[in-house]
């Protein structure tokens, strides 16, 4: 752990850290998308629940951290890693893991957004497709780092000194999912999903999800989530069809 008497030294480093681990400005990448003939695409929805006492939320313990904790009156707050309400799940990433082959989908035209506010990153999870700008921002008033640990790809560490400050990549890989974390607050955590297709989605506050658009085809659709781990399920989606899951959550998986 770096100490924290010495902060220019450690933001020093950090940028040296940024410059060896590569980064800057995402390269455009450019693809060639698969033909989709929508007159066939259907749709697969569902929901994702939770069985069970609900266990408490992780608490980011701020003490020692003025600056930190300062931007949090109320209290150390909660990590949003445990989302339920009345039975339905959030912050699930629902996705196509298996069944597409080799079908090409367009880049998306706009960044995936990350970023450092109150100390805590938002959003908790983030969804995103392989190549696509991820912009990652610092909103407060002091150092900040985003150190990205994929396994697929090479990691990342960018330092964002000061308020306002942003750097963006790009991420070649899929990856299910990876962590994010800031070196200098040990309690914040992010994690992204990198997928290259975009058939994938966060279950909402009632727990909903729906991919859209998808071909007629055979499918494992998976669920992950940070605390209480992955589920999949097989679906065949015919012409025009929609079909709807059910992923059921519990404590200890």
């Amino acid at each position: 752990m770096f100490q924290r008497s010495r902060p220019h030294t450690f933001i020093g480093l950090l940028v040296l850290l940024s410059s060896a681990c590569g980064g800057g400005d995402a390269p455009k990448a450019t693809r060639q998308p698969t033909p989709l003939d929508l007159s066939t695409t259907g749709i697969i929805t569902g929901v994702v629940r939770f069985a069970g006492a609900v266990p408490e939320q992780s608490i980011a313990q701020l003490s020692g951290w003025s600056e930190c904790a300062g931007q949090h009156p109320e209290g150390n707050p909660k990590a949003g890693d445990v989302l339920i309400n009345d039975g339905k799940l959030q912050n699930a990433m629902v996705h196509i893991k298996d069944g597409l082959g080799n079908r090409v989908f367009a880049l998306p035209s706009t960044a995936a957004v990350l970023d450092q506010k109150g100390c805590i990153f938002i959003p908790r999870v983030l969804g995103m497709q392989t190549d696509q700008p991820l912009q990652m921002l610092n909103s407060d008033p002091l150092a900040h780092n985003v150190h990205g640990l994929p396994k697929n790809s090479a990691s990342w560490n960018f330092s964002l000194g000061v308020k306002g400050m942003s750097r963006t990549t790009s991420i070649a890989k899929s990856e299910t999912m990876i962590e994010v974390k800031c070196d200098v607050h040990p309690w914040m955590r992010t994690y992204v999903g990198v997928f290259d297709h975009p058939y994938f989605m966060l279950s909402g506050t009632d727990g909903v999800f729906a991919l859209k658009d998808v071909p007629p085809g055979e499918y494992t659709v998976e669920a992950w989530h940070e605390r209480f781990g992955v589920q999949t399920q097989k679906v065949i989606l015919g012409t025009k069809e929609t079909k709807t899951l059910e992923f059921i959550f519990k404590a200890g998986g």
